[in-house]
């Protein structure tokens, strides 16, 4: 099998694999575990500490039958605020919708930059060739798009001159660049490597100054009706960090049984993205209002878009 052929083959397996499930709808009662669902965006490097503590154990341990479902991260505000699911991972579309009202918080960071590369087809050589071209993200104004368009900036190109396409999961960009559907995209690791494998130079990445790709954004209502769920959530995925952060080969075999892929690309991944996982989940104050500044059309206080009380009592009870 050829490289672009045996690159195209894990593109397949990474688009077809489907949820992985441990639940069913959520409850609660004296006799049963409570029941998450967590929503996230892709299946990439960035939902391993939701894999990982299922595997681990983690949500176990704690009480939880987890349920991890993708989900289009525009839906992700929607859908915690509706009760189809208890948390959020998708950073930016979610946190945006905490900045236009939705009664959330970021309660937990997973990744506080995410590592993303602008790919481009083989003909493109610089920057100013990305004039009237197509740039595939996942949705518009998401993570990828703003981080792309910030790093083609830095380079003196104007992304207005490109014409940003929604298009969804890593995998289905990955194709969208390769059937010259669209003449750029922006990814993360592990797709990043395969395209350059293939032939599809990276353009501009990893970003000097990001955005968080992941996090944990719930609703106020779950906040004030069942705190004691949402800290055995995130101690659950602290543990999970921790473990990744401190086994790199266990973590990337791990990382091969999520996302099936050669394991050159998954050292790749872990080494570009995984090891700069928070180690305790939280941002401070300053992070969270330059993001504020860079996403939001509206501002609203701290206290009204972040609690980070739930990831320092998990953090204490680790230690």
């Amino acid at each position: 099998m050829n490289t672009v052929k045996r690159a195209l083959y894990f593109v397949g397996l990474l688009f077809c694999a489907g949820p992985l499930s441990g639940a069913g709808n959520e409850g609660w009662s004296a006799d049963a575990p409570h029941r998450v669902r967590i929503a996230y965006a892709s299946r990439s490097s960035s939902a391993m500490p939701l894999y990982m503590a299922l595997q681990k154990g983690y949500f176990k341990a704690e009480g939880l039958e987890v349920e991890i479902i993708q989900m289009n991260p525009r839906l992700g505000a929607t859908a915690v605020v509706n009760g189809d699911v208890s948390f959020a991972t998708p950073f930016t579309s979610t946190f945006r919708g905490i900045l236009q009202g939705f009664p959330m918080k970021l309660v937990f960071i997973h990744l506080k930059k995410g590592p993303y590369y602008v790919m481009v087809r083989p003909e493109i050589k610089d920057v100013q060739q990305l004039k009237g071209k197509k740039l595939g993200v996942a949705t518009i104004k998401g993570t990828d798009q703003l981080v792309a368009e910030e790093m083609l900036q830095a380079k003196g190109f104007n992304p207005n001159q490109l014409q940003a396409v929604a298009i969804g999961d890593g995998p289905v960009r990955m194709q969208a660049l390769v059937s010259g559907a669209v003449d750029a995209i922006s990814v993360a690791p592990p797709h990043d490597l395969m395209l350059l494998k293939m032939g599809y130079p990276a353009l501009a990445g990893p970003p000097e100054v990001g955005l968080p790709s992941a996090g944990m954004l719930t609703s106020d209502r779950l906040i004030k009706e069942n705190p004691l769920l949402v800290k055995r959530t995130l101690k659950a995925l602290l543990r999970s960090h921790h473990y990744i952060l401190e086994n790199r080969q266990e973590t990337i075999q791990t990382l091969i049984k999520w996302l099936p892929q050669p394991i050159d690309i998954a050292e790749h991944s872990y080494d570009g993205e995984l090891k700069t996982l928070s180690r305790d989940g939280i941002m401070t104050d300053p992070e969270i209002e330059a993001i504020i500044a860079r996403v939001g059309e509206k501002k609203r206080p701290l206290d009204e878009v972040r609690d980070f009380s739930f990831a320092r009592q998990a953090m204490k009870e680790l230690q």
